[in-house]
């Protein structure tokens, strides 16, 4: 039970997953606020933009009373959603492109993550920091298991531009990788934060990051379907504007977003909070505004169609609205 950082290295909180009275009105000291769901793949900490969003009441400020679940996986996600248990989900935005692909309609209405945010971290205090894709050649790289994003990203790097690099990759579940660092099975493991910096704590260096690779990429997205973005616009509006002003907020007030993570976070050490926190941001994994770009997004439907995941066009304008969120910049 005392096991300090199993959450932050599973990444994810399963509990259990219910539907809301979401179409309740509610009335708090005169106001009337609108009670919705959001779902979310897990309490992760790479989701930094939903908590601050909940815990400063900038939903509330908006009319929203807001429940968040957690469902385990991306294409759970964006199928509570889909049936309406959930309004909105937070999950990998390219889930909106395959679920139509199988006639299911929704949008990426914002953007919550950047970027890939995956560190390369190694206890080898010789090696040196890995600047181009060759500097990889001979190394053996722990990535969670295919067909995971993490996994995916680093075949894609290994490939080169159809110029192979010999490098290995070992494949581990979520929670293994550093520990294989550590057995001696890896020289480097691709780690999401904040269990980089928790690496880093206990002696490890980061030496390599994938957000500068790839620059702007759909990570992570707030999503709806095709009928609630018809049917209830204001709702629409009002969820992009609380995220919209959460990302402003990190981005002005590192220590008032600190206070969010360890109350959200209880289990993880402030200092390795501080860490985490101040290299999303710094590498724009946090990302500096709502609006999704057509470059992020292409780059990550270009990598779901390199493994197979998409079939069509998977077109920006067909799986994405950032009229809402426009309005805000």
């Amino acid at each position: 039970m005392k096991k300090l950082f199993t959450l932050a290295i599973s990444l994810v909180l399963f509990v259990s997953f219910g539907c809301s009275k979401s179409n309740d009105m509610q009335q708090k000291s005169g106001i009337t606020t609108k009670k919705i769901t959001i779902a979310q793949y897990g309490h992760v900490f790479l989701y930094i933009p939903l908590y601050v969003a909940k815990n400063n009441g900038f939903f509330k400020d908006e009319g929203l009373d807001v429940d968040l679940v957690s469902t385990g996986g991306d294409e759970k996600t964006f199928a509570a959603v889909a049936s309406g248990s959930a309004q909105f989900g937070i999950a990998d935005p390219t889930f909106t492109a395959i679920a139509r692909e199988k006639g299911q309609g929704g949008k990426v209405i914002g953007s919550i993550v950047n970027g890939v945010p995956f560190w390369g971290v190694t206890f080898n205090k010789n090696m040196k920091q890995i600047n181009r894709p060759e500097a990889l050649a001979g190394l053996r790289i722990a990535t969670y298991t295919a067909p995971s994003t993490n996994y995916t990203v680093m075949k894609k790097v290994l490939q080169n531009d159809k110029t192979p690099i010999k490098a290995k990759i070992v494949e581990g579940s979520f929670g293994s990788l550093i520990a294989m660092l550590k057995a001696g099975k890896a020289d480097v493991a691709m780690e999401l934060e904040p269990v980089a910096s928790i690496s880093v704590a206990e002696g490890a260096q980061v030496v390599y990051s994938l957000s500068n690779v790839f620059g702007d990429f759909a990570f992570t997205g707030i999503t709806t379907t095709d009928a609630y973005l018809k049917e209830k616009p204001e709702i629409v509006q009002a969820a992009v504007k609380a995220i919209s002003r959460a990302i402003k907020f990190i981005r002005t007030d590192f220590e008032g977003t600190l206070l969010i993570a360890k109350k959200e976070f209880p289990e993880v050490e402030e200092k390795i909070l501080r860490l985490a926190l101040k290299r999303m941001i710094d590498e724009n994994t946090v990302p500096q505004t709502v609006v999704l770009s057509k470059e992020a997004w292409e780059h990550a439907i270009n990598l779901r169609k390199d493994v197979g995941d998409i079939k069509g066009a998977a077109l920006y304008e067909e799986n994405v609205d950032m009229s809402f969120a426009s309005k805000l910049n």
